[in-house]
């Protein structure tokens, strides 16, 4: 873990993102003095490796040595250089996935132990401490886990960023004919910035089905075989889930290309200012740009209306699934207690989290390999000959 810094030690801050955060207004009033130049060390609470420039050459370095492959993968060259956070991360995110079964488990020991009248207060005592500790070390871990996704996320960002401006800069005169100025804004601006919490959705990807197998065999203990009630749902929902993510991919494309073409409009609409206030056509222009963003709200409001639908399917079925686990089990000639019930609500409530997370990490990524696809388009690009 990196040693904090003389004002951090000062401050009491022990995440530098935090730091950053709280001390923006100072560097930002540093910076608005007359005469003076901003430096590394007004901004000091910033560790070498999350700076932008440092990040990009990184990043720059994998990707040429990935450039020089037969197919090369921008995705790869960021996993290259930030595989050491993302494994850290994954390890934790693991461990805080199994932690937070331990609670269901004790809840069903300590229903038990409080039925059947136990007198053992050695016992009470440890299932009391087991319970309170499990929370606290799973928000420990997962407090963790954040800082090294967020982490990732924040210094692939600004790597990318800066690759794409320098990219900009640097395209050839054919290379930079077949992108508009709305194009590469929304390059630098939009599609950089999908990177930020990707790295959270690429962990759940793995660990949402993990946990929804551990919570069903958990609750097939409880329940017995009624406890794959959850599976034959989604099961059940899974040609549905297909239909939404493909449909999901094709309306980003769309809407992405929609915004290039509005943002070029209205930048080309700015330069030409005094013309077209000279020709009286601020109606005409007016009218084209709003039609241009029309269109582009309209594909906006189809993949927003595609999430909703998306919601509400899988956030509503795990609404369901008390009622149709315990149905399942009492028609099975289950006998429904205290101890039963209690722990297979806890474990039922689980198992909702992976069925709820999974859908919006797989539609987050769809987003994310399309921003990718745009990124390297642009990076692979030919650059001005000097």
């Amino acid at each position: 873990m990196p040693v904090p810094t003389r004002v951090q030690r000062r401050l009491g801050l022990h995440s530098n993102f935090d730091a950053l955060f709280r001390c923006a207004e100072e560097i930002l009033h540093k910076g608005s003095q007359p005469g003076h130049t901003l430096t590394e060390e007004d901004a000091e609470l910033i560790r070498v490796e999350d700076v932008p420039i440092t990040a990009r050459d990184k990043l720059q370095g994998a990707w040429c040595k990935r450039k020089a492959l037969v197919v090369p993968s921008l995705s790869r060259s960021i996993l290259d250089v930030g595989i050491g956070s993302f494994a850290t991360g994954g390890v934790l995110h693991l461990a805080e996935s199994l932690v937070q079964f331990v609670p269901p488990m004790l809840i069903k020991e300590i229903v038990t132990f409080i039925v059947s009248g136990n007198q053992d207060i050695g016992g009470a005592f440890l299932l009391g401490v087991g319970f309170v500790l499990a929370p606290f070390l799973q928000s420990l871990l997962s407090s963790n886990f954040i800082g090294h996704a967020r982490g990732l996320g924040i210094r692939t960002v600004g790597a990318t960023s800066c690759m794409v401006f320098e990219k900009v800069l640097c395209l050839s005169p054919d290379a930079a004919a077949q992108y508009g100025p709305g194009t590469l804004v929304n390059l630098l601006q939009v599609d950089t910035s999908r990177f930020e919490h990707c790295f959270f959705h690429l962990n759940f990807i793995w660990s949402m089905p993990l946990m929804l197998v551990i919570g069903v065999f958990l609750l097939y203990l409880n329940v017995g075989i009624a406890a794959f009630t959850p599976i034959i749902l989604m099961l059940a929902l899974h040609p549905l889930n297909s239909t939404v993510v493909r449909r999901a991919m094709n309306l980003s494309r769309e809407i992405n290309q929609a915004r290039d073409a509005r943002v070029k409009l209205l930048t080309e609409a700015v330069h030409a200012v005094r013309l077209m206030k000279m020709l009286a056509w601020e109606g005409e222009v007016t009218e084209l740009i709003q039609s241009k963003r029309d269109s582009e709200m309209a594909k906006i409001a189809r993949m927003k209306s595609l999430d909703m639908v998306s919601v509400l399917i899988w956030g509503g079925v795990p609404i369901l699934l008390p009622l149709a686990t315990f149905g399942a089990f009492v028609g099975l000639g289950g006998a429904l207690d205290a101890a039963v019930v209690f722990a297979s609500l806890a474990l039922l409530d689980k198992i909702r989290m992976p069925m709820t997370l999974f859908p919006q990490a797989l539609s987050y990524l769809v987003q994310v390999k399309v921003a990718v696809y745009r990124i390297e388009k642009l990076l692979l690009k030919e650059n001005l000959k000097c």
